[in-house]
């Protein structure tokens, strides 16, 4: 008989942490990929990397997508997918009448859900 945490594992602070770096990616990521999508590669190298970058970012957007707030899910679109600063997801939210702590908040649920979904998606 399986238990719960066999199924559904719980993230450490390393997965934690590597979910956060891989967020601060993303932007990074996406930009290239979207460069090989308009520049096809002409080498199986870059084949690869392209091959690669799919992964890595349709994996945090389905990561991303899982998010059951629809609050948090918001923020961390904003805050990450889309590419933005901090002030500028504080600014963005602000018509939530909530402060800087709790969009901080939001985006540490938001964080903490993405390194859960990874360990079974990946």
């Amino acid at each position: 008989m399986y238990k719960m945490e066999d199924l559904f594992p719980e993230a450490t602070k390393a997965d934690i942490e590597r979910a956060k770096r891989y967020l601060g990616q993303y932007k990074e990521k996406k930009s290239r990929l979207e460069f090989l999508e308009r520049n096809p590669p002409q080498t199986e190298e870059l084949r690869n990397v392209k091959a690669n970058l799919i992964k890595f970012t349709s994996l945090l957007e389905r990561a991303v997508a899982q998010i059951l707030e629809e609050d948090v899910r918001k923020v961390m679109e904003y805050r990450f997918l889309r590419g933005n600063s901090r002030a500028a997801t504080i600014l963005r939210f602000e018509q939530w009448e909530c402060c800087d702590k709790t969009i901080d908040r939001k985006i540490i649920d938001g964080i903490e859900s993405v390194a859960n979904t990874l360990l079974y998606l990946e």
